[in-house]
């Protein structure tokens, strides 16, 4: 059985093809904006040719896609109208009073994806406690649907006071809506969060309708296309939380796929630093777009319950916050197709991107703005003949572009490529130091995982600042989200409010009905009977008193309530330093996942197995340790197990470059992974 994983990012398509043999194959293509599903269509046909595997032999396809999320960024979607209960219309606007820039006078709220005119309200009422306060009225509902078809909108969110308690108000108005309505998207809070702050939940509600109608009429392209290059099997989709959902799972939701590539990423490289000894990573995922950090421990990745669209600076509170189930990872703006320019006399990378089209200028394809891209080129670790999805770089154009640069900030070419590559190293270091040390984890004592096609350039260089002693290089590093889908298993998440003192003297039979309840309704949902399941249990916790909650994971074998407040405040010392001694802990949020047990198997490239060792290629080469060096280029795919080699150097293959420092030491893994010892640390 041939697997195929297909990720698309912001400037490229990566796939990966597993073979029944454990073979890998990788191809990279241009996400061509005007024709997604046609590049990726291009893609799949290359990569069942390279490894000469039949389309009909491929038995399960996975899919990662941006589609939801860039539809909120480019603010796309349709005209969508926004239900309240009475009195609670402005939430979208009103948001939270926190300041996410303290000193900033003009700072401004994010702006809704619904405007204040498309938003409406009706007079129910349900408590806290699920009992009703003001029953629903039926006419009243009516009478709003007819306000709401005259504006046009297309889409509707339904929000209302406490539905996580009740949601019986909620859904029968989406019955009355669906009938007054007929071929508008509806969403009800309570089907996508059963959490309490009504804010997040009826933000998470807009979205989920707002991306509904991009995320189906792609999906439903790409499967209408995908059996004209010979694959039709159904297509599982990469969700936020690193598990996999059917394709009508999505549709139903289309708001828990919103970090499907970022979160594929952070799975595979769980799975590669496990399988090499280094349950404890740091997954760092440089792409063409955006680079994306995030903690490993103990092989399983960090998950937040609290996620936010289009944050400023990586500051919290500035997004649009989406209560879904996710990784906990940082993004930011840094990837190979970065434009760097002087901002206010000082040399700033990125978020503006050239993207694929037209790209960095030395793609040829009409771009003049000097890009990450540009300047790795300059410094010599790019191979101008061989760089991702089959583009001859174009130096000449690169020189230019980062000329103009040069000559605004009065240095030469050279200092100029340096400096920008030395500042996205910097943004990307700023971010792993957000989501390792402001997390509690000291990034010392963690291996780096490299990947994306900036990746392996910019790891190395990464690890020496972070003082991480080992990068870790996989196979296919280039298409790490692509392989991490082939990683990823069959998952259903649910999360319920639910207050509960552990110092309850039924605390803990409380603790475990509960659990129990979601574990069955999650398996019921979305597994057969029978099927073998790992359960994954995490809770929002916190002292009594206090405002927000501290996820802690738990085994829900051994839901005892005084280990479970044992275990919250272990984790809340290594978080913050300290516990409050003897102040009662409660848990206010249940998380559960059902996860479906994925069989372990070993992979090796076929690329690798089939290539004759070679002399070594010269390249002159920039480090600021030597300045210009003539260096060894090596071929991976010439490399063999237990093969050891000094830096500086380079090795080289058809997707990206793992840069060798001066000083580091890599030696080839059992399974080909390239591990760079930092300053010789092994």
């Amino acid at each position: 059985m041939a697997r195929l994983g297909i990720d698309v990012g912001g400037t490229f398509v990566d796939l990966v093809l597993e073979d029944e043999n454990g073979g890998l194959f990788f191809e990279k293509v241009l996400a061509e904006p005007e024709d997604l599903v046609g590049a990726i269509t291009s893609g799949v046909s290359a990569v069942l040719d390279q490894a000469h595997v039949p389309a009909g032999d491929v038995r399960e396809a996975v899919h990662a896609t941006t589609r939801g999320s860039n539809t909120v960024l480019e603010r796309t979607g349709p005209s969508t109208a926004f239900l309240a209960t009475r009195g609670f219309r402005d939430i979208l606007q009103i948001q939270r009073a926190l300041r996410w820039s303290m000193y900033d006078v003009q700072l401004g709220k994010p702006r809704p994806l619904v405007e204040r005119s498309l938003s409406f309200e009706l007079s129910e009422r349900t408590l806290a406690d699920g009992s009703v306060l003001i029953p629903l009225r039926e006419e009243e509902v009516r009478a709003v649907a007819a306000e709401i078809r005259e504006t046009g909108a297309q889409a509707l969110a339904v929000t209302f006071l406490h539905s996580y308690a009740n949601p019986d108000h909620e859904r029968r108005a989406a019955e009355i809506l669906a009938k007054e309505l007929p071929g508008m998207v509806i969403t009800v809070s309570s089907d996508v969060s059963l959490q309490a702050r009504e804010y997040e939940r009826a933000n998470t509600a807009v979205v989920n309708s707002y991306i509904a109608t991009a995320v189906s009429e792609y999906l439903r392209e790409l499967v209408e296309r995908l059996p004209s290059v010979g694959i039709d099997v159904p297509v599982w989709i990469m969700q936020s939380s690193g598990g996999l959902a059917s394709m009508d799972q999505v549709l139903e939701r289309p708001v828990r796929t919103l970090e499907s590539g970022p979160a594929a990423g952070v799975v595979g490289a769980a799975r590669f630093g496990s399988s090499l000894g280094y349950p404890d990573v740091l997954s760092f995922d440089m792409g063409g777009t955006t680079a994306k950090a995030a903690v490993v421990h103990g092989g399983m990745p960090a998950t937040t319950s609290y996620f936010e669209l289009q944050r400023v600076g990586n500051r919290r509170g500035s997004g649009l916050p989406v209560d879904i189930a996710a990784l906990d990872l940082v993004e930011i703006g840094t990837g190979g197709g970065s434009i760097a320019e002087v901002r206010e006399g000082t040399l700033r990378v990125g978020p503006r991107s050239a993207g694929a089209d037209p790209g960095p200028a030395c793609y040829g394809r009409g771009g003049t703005a000097p890009t990450v891209t540009d300047a790795n080129l300059l410094l010599g670790y790019c191979d101008p003949s061989a760089f991702s999805g089959g583009i001859t770089l174009d130096v000449e154009a690169a020189e230019a572009a980062v000329d103009g640069l040069a000559a605004s900030l009065g240095i030469d070419r050279l200092r100029a490529a340096w400096g920008i590559h030395e500042v996205a190293t910097l943004d990307m270091e700023h971010a792993i130091r957000l989501v390792s040390i402001n997390r509690g984890f000291d990034p010392r004592t963690l291996a780096l995982v490299c990947l994306g096609g900036g990746g392996p350039v910019h790891g190395p260089r990464l690890a020496r600042a972070l003082g991480v002693e080992v990068a870790v290089v996989p196979l296919a590093a280039s298409g790490g989200s692509a392989r991490g889908l082939l990683e990823a298993s069959v998952s259903m998440e649910l999360t319920r409010t639910s207050l509960l003192r552990l110092d309850d003297d039924e605390a803990t039979v409380r603790c475990k009905a509960v659990l129990a309840e979601l574990v069955e309704e999650a398996h019921r949902s979305s597994f057969r009977s029978g099927e073998e399941v790992r359960v994954v249990c995490t809770l929002g916790m916190r002292y009594v008193g206090q405002g927000h909650e501290f996820l802690v994971p738990v085994d829900v074998e051994q839901a005892d309530a005084g280990r479970i407040a044992e275990i919250f405040e272990e984790r809340y010392v290594q978080a913050y330093g300290y516990a409050e001694q003897g102040h009662p802990v409660e848990v206010v949020t249940w998380h559960v996942a059902l996860v479906k047990q994925r069989a372990e198997r070993q992979v090796t490239s076929q690329r690798a197995s089939r290539a004759d060792a070679g002399v070594p290629a010269r390249r002159t080469v920039y480090y600021p340790e030597t300045g210009l060096v003539d260096v060894d280029v090596h071929q991976r795919s010439s490399l063999r197990p237990g093969g050891v080699l000094l830096g500086p150097c380079l090795v080289a293959e058809t997707t990206t470059t793992t840069v060798v420092l001066p000083g580091d030491e890599v030696e080839v893994a059992a399974d080909g992974s390239l591990l760079v010892h930092v300053l010789g640390t092994k």
